[in-house]
């Protein structure tokens, strides 16, 4: 609902009379839910975020690469489905609310913390074994850039979806075995011996 309207305008452009609109209520009844503009965007940033993961949730009856990119795949399916609301959230994600920052900061908090469950199962050991400052923030930069990569795309269209992913999961693969050469653990070395053995291997699912 409002979440599209964010995707085309900046946060501090849009009235609360339009996003009511677009919610498809009265201002005044999105007052007695919401006392402010910020609290009715958390909200909708909130149920987008939450659609996303639910799209992305990793299936652990799949192998990890094929896990992965299976969860490429639904991601760009849904952020070609709901271009604007995608472009929302990495809108806001940069904007001045502080609550709107935080929300997202804790999406992203939960998306890092799947990927090193992700991590631990490609490498084959255990997260304790393999969780660090290190791999924490690699996995951040990787969803930074994927943001930024797939807001390019849906606004430019210079790349086909399949080349998307291509970038996406080189890029993953890339800074997972990047680990090894500041943890030097016998964990990471499995990590990036592991990641550099699926960035050979072919995509597991149809473009």
């Amino acid at each position: 609902m409002g979440v599209e309207l964010l995707g085309q305008h900046a946060y501090d452009q849009v009235s609360i009379t339009e996003l009511a609109r677009a919610a498809g209520i009265s201002k005044g009844l999105l007052y007695h839910y919401f006392p402010t503009k910020s609290a009715f965007v958390v909200a909708v940033l909130r149920q987008s975020r939450e659609q996303l993961e639910q799209r992305m949730a990793l299936d652990m009856s799949l192998d990890p690469v094929a896990r992965l990119d299976a969860n490429l795949d639904a991601y760009l399916s849904l952020v070609e489905d709901h271009a604007a609301g995608y472009q929302a959230l990495a809108r806001a994600r940069h904007g001045e609310d502080a609550a709107i920052r935080d929300e997202l900061a804790e999406g992203r908090r939960q998306r890092v913390s799947m990927l090193i469950d992700f991590a631990a199962a490609l490498a084959e050991v255990d997260r304790a074994q393999l969780e660090s400052p290190t791999l924490e923030t690699v996995l951040v930069g990787w969803l930074s850039f994927s943001e930024e990569v797939v807001v390019r795309w849906l606004a430019e269209r210079e790349f086909s979806r399949d080349q998307v992913r291509q970038l996406l999961r080189r890029a993953f693969f890339a800074n997972l075995a990047s680990v090894a050469s500041v943890d030097q653990t016998a964990a990471s070395k499995r990590l990036a011996e592991a990641a550099e053995l699926a960035a050979a291997s072919p995509v597991s699912v149809s473009p």
